[in-house]
């Protein structure tokens, strides 16, 4: 019983979020399906990253970027993608007018970006997920430096196992009923003001498997009579978030989506950040999983025909839908983790520099396994102007699967 007890808290408090709702529909009144757009069957999607979104409308008036996401959202369309999971807090922030969290500095002020966005997605029959970092508050800094209006000042004043600090990194703390409550309630407050169409987390989770990081949450919870060990503790945390975001998505609207995309290797997830995928299937907590398979072909010991092949497996037939990430990004530039032989020019080191097809090819590939979608890493790779030429020639020979 007491190792349920943070589910049971965030349930009550899911409850009380729709609680107005439920109340109108108990009285006869129906509750307003509102119209979501989603791809499922044939997801081609970008991530829009926030320092992304800084470059693109930093030194913009309104109009202007209104101009703007006209553009990116129209050409997005004509590329052949459906959808792009656009950054709304990738820190302890916010990229939309928030009553929780601040406007983060890497936002336009004097607008709301999200709600131009949204609407310019919708224009283009694009949908448009709601990129949320849950945990993460802050990298490369300290506490002090901090804004004073930062919820993470407040919540560490009140208790410091509110937060966890690794290498001057800051992070909530997954197991703080307090961190479950602000996440959610961020993340209820965009449901209610912006007609996204899901929301989307990526594989910021816990930053660190030392035992130190959280041994006054973990020592009061033994105190308390749980009996779960320290890993089975902090991938029962997430794992009761992740299906407490489910139930808020679904419960504005069952047609909105909620997804993960976890780093590529699964027991990694599990083991080192505590991200229990397994779980969250079988408790269908999310309604796609987007694993990062950012590996070329001829990787030496992550092949990405490999890591698809053990994803189509776990996932077979299972009720959650498999895409997956593929790394633009990487066109045209040395892969150190592919190989350490880099002194062979024909090496896996190389193969993002000898070959600019690759990208082209692991669609074909995830085509042939029967999987309905994948993503890019990131819009810029796309979109903007190339960093180099076979990153052009990726995109070039990428381009006739978008428009399929």
């Amino acid at each position: 019983m007491k190792k349920c007890l943070a589910l049971i808290m965030l349930t009550v408090f899911l409850l009380s979020c729709w609680g107005c709702t439920q109340a109108k529909e108990e009285k006869g009144q129906t509750k307003k399906e509102e119209k979501t757009i989603n791809y499922t069957e044939n997801m081609k999607a970008v991530w829009l990253s926030y320092y992304e979104i800084e470059a693109l409308f930093s030194s913009l008036n309104e109009a202007q970027a209104q101009k703007k996401c006209e553009s990116i959202f129209s050409l997005l369309a004509q590329k052949g993608i459906n959808t792009v999971f656009f950054h709304v807090r990738a820190f302890a922030d916010a990229f939309y007018s928030s009553k929780y969290f601040p406007l983060s500095r890497y936002c336009p002020e004097g607008y709301d970006v999200l709600k131009l966005a949204v609407e310019s997605a919708h224009k283009n029959k694009i949908s448009l997920h709601a990129w949320v970092n849950p945990y993460r508050v802050a990298l490369d800094t300290t506490l002090d430096a901090l804004p004073a209006e930062s919820p993470a000042v407040k919540l560490y004043a009140e208790d410091a196992a509110n937060l966890i600090l690794v290498d001057k990194n800051i992070f909530f703390n997954p197991a703080s009923i307090k961190v479950q409550q602000l996440i959610l309630s961020g993340i209820r407050e965009i449901l209610e003001h912006y007609a996204v169409d899901g929301v989307h987390f990526d594989d910021y989770f816990y930053p660190s498997d030392s035992e130190e990081i959280d041994k006054e949450s973990y020592a009061a919870y033994k105190n308390n009579g749980g009996n779960m060990n320290l890993s089975d503790f902090r991938r029962e945390n997430v794992s009761n978030l992740i299906a407490a975001v489910h139930g808020l998505v679904k419960g504005k609207n069952d047609s909105l989506l909620f997804g993960v995309s976890p780093q590529c290797f699964i027991e990694k997830n599990r083991d080192l950040l505590f991200a229990d995928i397994e779980t969250w299937v079988q408790r269908e907590s999310v309604d796609y999983l987007l694993p990062q398979i950012y590996f070329g072909f001829e990787n030496e010991s992550a092949p990405f025909c490999t890591c698809v092949d053990t994803w189509v497996e776990f996932l077979q037939k299972k009720p959650v839908k498999l895409y997956v990430g593929l790394a633009l990004y990487k066109s045209g530039k040395e892969d150190a983790y592919a190989s350490e032989d880099s002194e062979n020019q024909q090496s896996a080191y190389y193969e993002w520099m000898n070959h600019s097809d690759i990208i082209a090819r692991e669609m074909e590939y995830l085509h042939s396994c029967g999987i309905k979608g994948y993503s890019l890493y990131s819009y810029a790779s796309l979109m903007e102007n190339a960093e180099n030429e076979n990153m052009e020639k990726e995109v070039q020979n990428l381009l006739p699967q978008l428009k399929e």
